[in-house]
């Protein structure tokens, strides 16, 4: 298997043969929205939030957050959509990262009402077991010792789930970075109410779904299950076993080429290396945002990020540094109220859009 994968990362380092045919599909599928009505477009950043981030001395670690916490507040300040909400993100915190202090400094934009924390995890030749248990305790730990996430009725902690080195449902071909089978039923069993890892490209562990929001189910003694499912539609409803996968928008830039020849992708991850123009970006978001059928004026534009990580914290922190700049454009790009509704949400509240929309009680 490690020859076949190495085979085609040498003939195919950008993984086409995964995505491909699942991007053209999803240009089939895609419904035209209602002109006669807005577009609503859902904005949210999922931050891999590593304060290790290369395992530095505790020092760094909180200097990091500690620069989150003095500087974000400002940068969220600038930007509102289009209920007069200033802009906010949800930091999905590693598992193996864990520091009380840390979720401590992170509580003070909590309470600020500027971002939201959720589940991440980097693990390898793992078991069911230990990772069953390791999420339960750990959701347990962050509702009962800093007050995030939610429980439902019969004590079960709810999170959102990002899964390290993009390898969820042990999906890297190798058999790297996870080690469980079946991990979509370990997630269910544990809260999980949505995975927001997709898309990973050019990581072999990306799946043949593009743009498309969906409910997946794990398969006893097997990998990559969610590579099928069934799409979450305006009626649909979430069976017992199954998990809803809410990936970011995945494009082509037709217009702006690697050494001139290739396309450059779109993958929906904000880093500072990325040399395609803002205003281009931004369009490829909109056009192909997820929106479920049935609901073509609501596009879910999930964006990912990993905020503490080498030069990021000063690329997303700095006024009218590049950060900035884009929320700028964005909302620029969708101030014509007859034409979009610009909300900056949550990974709960963007999840809880879609089953509203799910269930026909937003239209």
């Amino acid at each position: 298997m490690r020859t076949v994968t190495s085979l085609l990362r040498r003939v195919d380092p950008r993984g086409v043969h995964l995505w491909g045919r699942g991007y053209l599909e999803s240009l089939a599928r895609r419904e035209a929205p209602d002109p006669h009505r807005p577009v609503h477009l859902y904005v949210c950043i999922a931050d891999h939030y590593e304060p290790r981030w290369r395992r530095p001395t505790v020092e760094v670690e909180r200097s990091r957050v500690t620069d989150w916490v003095n500087r974000y507040p400002a940068i969220a300040d600038r930007h509102r959509d289009h209920a007069g909400r200033p802009h906010v993100r949800s930091l999905f915190f590693p598992v193996e990262e864990y520091r009380p202090e840390h979720l401590d400094g992170i509580n003070v934009l909590r309470g600020r009402g500027l971002v939201d924390v959720e589940v991440h995890l980097h693990h390898d030749d793992d078991t069911a077991d230990h990772l069953r248990q390791t999420l339960t305790d750990f959701a347990k730990l962050l509702h009962t010792q800093h007050g995030c996430l939610r429980a439902r009725e019969d004590g079960t902690i709810e999170y959102a789930f990002i899964h390290g080195n993009w390898a969820l449902d042990n999906s890297h071909p190798e058999g790297l970075y996870c080690g469980v089978n079946n991990e979509l039923s370990v997630l269910v069993e544990t809260g999980c109410y949505a995975d927001m890892t997709l898309p990973c490209v050019p990581s072999p562990c990306q799946t043949p779904r593009i743009n498309e929001v969906y409910y997946a189910r794990g398969a006893p003694g097997r990998a990559r299950a969610h590579e099928t499912g069934r799409p979450v539609t305006v009626g649909s409803a979430r069976r017992d076993g199954e998990l809803m996968l809410i990936p970011g928008p995945f494009g082509l830039h037709l217009r702006s080429r690697a050494r001139g020849l290739v396309p450059r992708i779109e993958a929906a991850m904000l880093e500072p290396e990325n040399p395609v123009p803002a205003a281009m970006r931004v369009a490829s978001w909109i056009a192909n945002a997820p929106a479920l059928p049935g609901a073509p004026n609501h596009r879910f534009i999930k964006l990912h990020a990993h905020g503490c990580n080498g030069t990021a914290p000063d690329w997303f922190l700095t006024p009218d540094g590049p950060f900035d700049r884009l929320l700028t454009t964005l909302e620029d790009a969708t101030r014509d109220a007859d034409r979009y509704v610009l909300h900056y949400v949550t990974a709960r509240e963007l999840y809880e859009t879609v089953v509203k929309l799910e269930n026909g009680t937003l239209h």
